[in-house]
């Protein structure tokens, strides 16, 4: 088979020593393509007499981008080394190396001023002064291609779409998608497509969700009347409020399809939420800047709502509850909180109770104990790794429609198809975490030194005086602080990572004072 590839340029002579490159798309029509691409390299090499000394390969990677591809990313790592430098480097055609000619010159000039010979086995490129415009035509058409199978990508989506189908992927939650047989391929196997459809077991829960925001509670309150059946952790909210999914709408790229699905929500509510959302980014802002210590850690103990620093007018700093504020002073029975003898308070109790080896210690064994029956840790991670399948065979499908996700609907598709892959992989983390933590050992003396760093770390931002800097050393110790006039609930977490321990385990707990 090796007879219909173009044999090695003049200056590539048998006995040299070369690297080959191999790479795919993804997706099942190409699950076998970097395997063949090696195999025949293989056979090529050994007809030509030439030595294979490295591999490299890049499967389920697009050809428009550099990212995500360490094979490419390795090679041109690596040749930046006289000493490591190949003769030549192999490619199956220039459309493997990228289908983007400003990155396919970047590469070839880079290695070619290297000393090193880029050959592709099976594009047809002419000895002599020709050989640059032929190659330059090459990459246009690789170029080109890929835009066109955006374009068709595109199309074929939005046909999907606009018929009332999902044009692939993971539903967002209070939906499900529902198979539909529509015709049948070439082949004579039946082209299934799905529809989305209300998940019985979420649906409410999800309009609950959207309730309880526009009448602006917080995403933990939200988390704790849904039961954690939708989200694990309260950072998954802010994507799920942005959804226009739950207004009925199918969004595919720049367009919209009204009536696509059933809706979960009106206008009014999406409205209202929204609303909360901008204002909530506000805040954020407003408070990340804040000179308070505590901004952004310290909740309203009796209400829930964030306590905001403030000093206008007065002689002494103070936190209030925001909700107090932003209402009206009967809305919150909570009183203002002296910030300079809360500061102090908590800088006490995490210097003096937190950081110390027996309180880590008791801890420690507590979680120990708390996870020692791990049946209910499987099975939750049995049903995480189920649905990261499915969503890894829906990013697979998306990037077998295109070579280059350049369309905009692609992209969109799969920005929330790796949005979703990172959240499931973010709780399937946080469940082997809890699963390993019975088995974490730390050694007596290495964890005194950890908490003498950390203490050390603080005590230096304190003396300082910069308040921000303080802050962002407190946030590694300090998951959220419940203050009240007279007494204070934190709780602080470790984060393990810093014993040097094998397992990245974070430890958790709270204190009342």
């Amino acid at each position: 088979m090796t007879r219909d590839y173009y044999p090695p340029p003049p200056d590539l002579r048998p006995g040299a020593v070369v690297w080959v490159y191999a790479r795919d798309s993804g997706g099942e029509a190409q699950e076998q393509s970097v395997a063949q691409q090696k195999a025949e390299f293989a056979r090529y090499c050994q007809q030509y007499a030439l030595v294979v000394a490295h591999v490299f390969e890049d499967e389920a990677k697009s050809g428009t981008s550099d990212k995500g591809r360490t094979g490419l990313q390795t090679i041109i790592d690596l040749t930046a080394d006289p000493d490591l430098r190949p003769r030549a480097v192999l490619l199956w055609n220039f459309a493997r190396l990228a289908r983007n000619t400003v990155l396919s010159n970047y590469c070839k000039y880079t290695l070619r001023f290297r000393g090193i010979i880029v050959h592709s086995i099976t594009d047809a490129i002419p000895e002599g002064d020709h050989a640059p415009i032929v190659e330059a035509l090459i990459d246009f058409a690789n170029q080109e291609k890929s835009r066109q199978t955006g374009r068709d990508v595109k199309r074929a989506l939005q046909v999907l779409v606009r018929q009332g189908f999902d044009s692939g992927g993971f539903p967002p939650r209070g939906y499900k998608a529902e198979a539909v047989v529509l015709g049948h391929k070439r082949n004579g196997t039946a082209r299934v497509v799905h529809k989305r459809v209300p998940d019985p077991e979420l649906w409410e829960l999800a309009k609950l969700a959207w309730q309880m925001r526009a009448q602006g509670q917080s995403y933990q309150e939200i988390q704790q009347a849904t039961e954690g059946k939708l989200y694990k952790t309260k950072n998954c909210w802010s994507t799920f409020f942005r959804n226009k999914t739950y207004l009925g709408i199918g969004v595919c790229g720049e367009l919209e399809f009204p009536d696509h699905h059933p809706a979960l929500i009106d206008q009014a509510t999406w409205d209202a939420v929204q609303a909360k959302q901008d204002a909530r980014r506000a805040l954020l802002t407003r408070r990340a800047r804040s000179p308070g210590l505590l901004s952004g850690l310290a909740f309203c103990k009796l209400c829930g709502a964030p306590m905001d620093y403030q000093r206008d007018g007065h002689k002494w700093p103070y936190y209030i509850c925001s909700r107090k504020l932003r209402e009206n002073r009967r809305a919150c029975a909570g009183r203002s909180v002296s910030a300079t003898k809360a500061n102090a308070k908590i800088l006490e109790q995490v210097l003096t109770r937190v950081l110390t080896v027996d309180f880590a210690r008791d801890l420690l064994n507590e979680l120990r104990t708390e996870f020692s029956d791990t049946s209910a840790i499987d099975h939750e991670h049995d049903r995480i790794s189920a649905q990261l399948a499915q969503c890894d065979r829906a990013i697979k499908n998306l990037l077998d429609l295109a070579e280059a996700f350049g369309a905009p609907a692609a992209i969109q598709r799969l920005q929330e198809r790796e949005a979703d892959k990172a959240r499931l992989q973010s709780e399937l983390h946080l469940l082997e975490e809890r699963r390993r933590v019975a088995q974490v050992e730390i050694n007596p003396a290495a964890l005194d030194l950890v908490l003498a760093a950390w203490r050390g770390n603080l005590t230096q931002a304190q003396s300082a005086g910069d308040p921000r800097a303080l802050r962002r050393l407190l946030k590694g110790f300090v998951d959220r602080i419940e203050l009240d006039y007279d007494q204070v609930v934190l709780h602080y977490t470790y984060p393990l990572d810093g014993f040097t321990v094998k397992q990245d385990t974070p430890l958790w707990g709270h204190l009342v004072f």
